[in-house]
């Protein structure tokens, strides 16, 4: 009930609507409506304490201000938390959660609350307990922590504003999708890791896997701040640019989509960046042990051309994250590690639901000692479903 009451907020905010939220949230919610008129300044109005619940030991306030600035995430936050704390000081409260809303519908859910040490009193720090909330964003983590929180005390109130939970649930998902994932990939079998058949193919799945998911979470950032397009993640429109996505039994979309966007494109420069074409030998020859060229023209759905615009906005970026590790050695055969290759017989397959798996489903992970009935989806899915920041201070959704 809390959480659709909340949703409700996040569609059409009124501060009305928390007063029923904190109701439904703890019995000793006490409801009013007191003008905070005189915080009023040039940054808040609408100043109001909408109303307060009754611990054993302390009282929690909860109050509103609307900003007369457009809220972002990373905005005013340190001017919220000084009105904040100026309103515990003077009504001598020691914690209090505080509303900061826009005309737009985004606001700020913020604790600030105190410790005692001595006689000392330390308020908690500004940049931790709070979350932005916005009709733009999942806010998922929000709606969970907060939607399905335990309000019944103060520590239980704080443990829904740590991040730590978030933190557990987040990576919880990558272990399951990283296991389940472990017998359902192939990557070329050049490089040996071991003498054991099964222990070779078990380290080569494993180190890849990891490889991957470091490159996707390093693009998901990025993404966020808008040097990587959408389309690139949007199942929808992937419908109409790759051949098969999502079918039942296709691999495509790692190899034309993910294999093309790190190594043909984050690590080429845009002015040099082309096609590596199937063109059989000797066409090929000219371009053989070239890796960071365009490949699969053969999975694509829309023109060359058109797949080059599709990346050409996104920049070069000048690291080893990217660096396709398919190398000569020294008698000039090429090692496969990666496998972004022309020859089917060397490519990496990964297929498309274990990225686009959009339904939870459950599977057996047993034999990786973390159960038998473990929810698994797609890995673009579980990056979905989080808001990213680029704000390395702030909790992250």
């Amino acid at each position: 009930m809390s959480r659709e009451i909340l949703k409700e907020i996040i569609e059409n905010f009124s501060t009305e609507k928390f007063i029923h939220f904190f109701r439904n949230k703890n019995t000793s919610f006490r409801p009013m409506q007191e003008d905070l008129s005189n915080y009023n300044d040039g940054d808040f109005t609408s100043g109001e304490k909408i109303g307060e619940i009754e611990f054993q030991d302390s009282n929690l306030i909860i109050c509103a201000f609307q900003v007369l600035k457009e809220l972002t995430e990373r905005s005013g936050k340190k001017k919220q938390y000084e009105l904040g704390k100026k309103i515990l000081k003077e009504t001598n409260t020691d914690a209090g959660v505080f509303i900061f809303y826009d005309r737009n519908g985004n606001f700020r859910f913020s604790l600030i609350y105190t410790e005692y040490f001595g006689t000392r009193r330390k308020f908690s720090y500004f940049k931790r307990f709070t979350y932005f909330v916005s009709p733009l964003l999942t806010n998922k983590t929000f709606l969970k922590q907060i939607g399905e929180g335990d309000f019944s005390s103060f520590e239980k109130i704080k443990e829904a504003f740590s991040v730590e939970p978030v933190t557990k649930q987040f990576y919880e998902e990558i272990q399951n999708w990283y296991f389940w994932a472990m017998d359902k990939v192939k990557f070329p079998g050049d490089y040996k890791y071991s003498n054991d058949p099964y222990r070779d193919k078990e380290i080569r799945n494993a180190t890849n896997l990891i490889r991957l998911i470091t490159r996707i979470i390093f693009i998901w950032f990025i993404k966020e701040k808008g040097l990587i397009p959408d389309i690139l993640f949007d199942r929808e429109k992937l419908k109409g640019i790759v051949k098969n996505f999502n079918k039942p039994g296709a691999s495509n979309y790692y190899n034309a989509i993910l294999q093309n966007l790190f190594f043909a494109t984050l690590n080429s420069k845009m002015e040099e960046r082309g096609w590596a074409k199937d063109e059989g030998y000797p066409k090929n020859k000219s371009t053989h042990g070239v890796k960071n060229l365009y490949r699969y023209e053969d999975k694509f759905l829309i023109s060359e051309k058109e797949v080059l615009n599709l990346f050409k906005e996104i920049p070069f970026l000048n690291g080893g994250l990217f660096d396709c590790l398919d190398k000569e050695d020294e008698s000039g055969r090429v090692i496969y590690i990666d496998g972004f290759s022309r020859n089917p017989n060397k490519r990496a397959i990964i297929p498309d639901y274990l990225f686009f798996q959009q339904d939870e489903i459950r599977v057996d992970l047993s034999e990786y000692g973390l159960g038998s009935n473990k929810p698994v989806r797609g890995l673009i899915e579980i990056l979905k479903s989080y808001n990213f920041t680029i704000d390395e201070n702030t909790p992250i959704d």
